[in-house]
């Protein structure tokens, strides 16, 4: 009699049990944000994963077989907790390989400026050790070297440009300070290859190189690559080589 009494306990129980409606969209809803913070972009075989759980999801919705779906929900969760924790992993990985390019940037210009600091005390050292019938009457005032002037030009015509939110590589070359021409944008994935792996897709905070020292036909090239219907008929305020050295060359003939 008690053992009857069990049994019918029992499928009371399962006859009760509701579908869990809510856990899977919310375990649909974790899907979502997944993509939504580019797990696509930074693991593409855990998002393949992920795909499969969606598609099975929707398989059990239809069916609405509660046993399989509490079973599925389980597994799915914890799968999801483990591809959160490696997706986390990796863009750490990225902001740290960041940082360290930012480092190295830094540690290089320090040191160009320790060298042009040592540079110039040796030479100040060979005039002052000069015999005073050795030295000319008349001290010619000392030319212009590009370093004099570096801070001028990098503030007209930068060497680095530091992605912001939502920017693209067309409006960051339409900048007047960049080279005032969005087709000119097939330069900076050029010349940043070993960061862009798509010219469409940027980060915040990346740290592009803006190549000044460049040919008219490179910038053809570009123009013609980004759709310019007259790739060789540059805009009147689009930078050029020309204009570049021309700037220098009057910041270093400045009294």
């Amino acid at each position: 009699m008690r053992f009857l009494f069990g049994l019918l306990l029992v499928a009371l129980l399962f006859s009760c049990a509701k579908f869990p409606e809510e856990e899977l969209k919310k375990t649909k809803a974790d899907i979502e944000n997944l993509y939504y913070q580019d797990l696509p972009e930074y693991l593409p075989e855990e998002w393949d994963q992920i795909r499969n759980i969606w598609t099975k999801l929707d398989d059990i919705e239809r069916e609405r077989n509660i046993d399989e779906a509490q079973r599925f929900l389980l597994y799915s969760n914890y799968k999801i907790k483990t591809i959160i924790e490696s997706l986390d992993a990796k863009k750490r990985e990225i902001e740290e390989k960041r940082l360290e390019v930012i480092k190295k940037i830094e540690e290089r210009k320090k040191a160009e400026e320790e060298e042009q600091k040592q540079r110039k005390a040796k030479e100040e050292l060979i005039i002052e050790s000069k015999k005073p019938e050795e030295r000319p009457v008349e001290k010619k005032k000392r030319q212009k070297t590009i370093e004099d002037v570096r801070f001028k030009i990098e503030k007209r015509y930068p060497s680095f440009y530091t992605v912001k939110e939502n920017e693209t590589l067309e409006e960051i070359s339409s900048y007047p300070f960049i080279y005032n021409d969005g087709y000119y944008w097939p330069l900076l994935y050029k010349y940043n290859r070993n960061q862009i792996r798509d010219p469409k897709k940027l980060y915040a905070g990346q740290i592009l190189k803006i190549p000044r020292n460049i040919s008219l036909e490179e910038i053809y090239k570009a123009r013609e690559e980004a759709g310019a219907k007259n790739n060789r008929s540059l805009p009147k305020n689009a930078f050029t080589p020309e204009k570049y050295k021309k700037f220098i060359d009057e910041l270093l003939a400045e009294e």
